[in-house]
């Protein structure tokens, strides 16, 4: 007997919302669409320091992920799907994630502001993220 894996679990919507001070919000149903959405509100982001968006993705079977990301005027391509793995992996490490950038610096990635109630490990099996 072979056994099927699970299909992932679907994204039914994705709302992205400038808490910078800059009042812009985005319904998406992709994250291909999100990550072109966040670029070009990075190319708006501020010269110095950067701005901050809230982002809640609701997967079809009504699991709700909010979070937040900085965005810099630097950045040219975003990877939510990489940003939430990265966030995933944050909540499962001791210390805060940091990832070193080519220029030297370094970003820090917040954990959501919630416990999640599956480990980050069953999270990424079971939702298409």
């Amino acid at each position: 007997m072979v056994i099927e894996p699970c299909d992932k679990i679907d994204i039914a919507r994705i709302l992205i919302e400038r808490i910078d001070g800059v009042v812009m919000q985005a319904r998406v149903s992709t994250l291909v669409l999100a990550n072109a959405v966040l670029e070009r509100w990075a190319a708006d982001a501020p010269e110095k320091g950067e701005g901050q968006c809230q982002i809640q993705i609701v997967f079809e079977d009504g699991f709700q992920y909010r979070s937040r990301i900085g965005l810099k005027r630097s950045q040219k391509r975003i990877s939510l799907a990489k940003l939430l793995r990265q966030q995933l992996l944050a909540m499962t490490s001791p210390q805060p994630y940091r990832r070193k950038k080519k220029d030297g610096g370094s970003i820090t990635i917040e954990a959501p502001y919630f416990a999640l109630p599956l480990t980050a490990d069953a999270m990424l099996a079971r939702y298409d993220i």
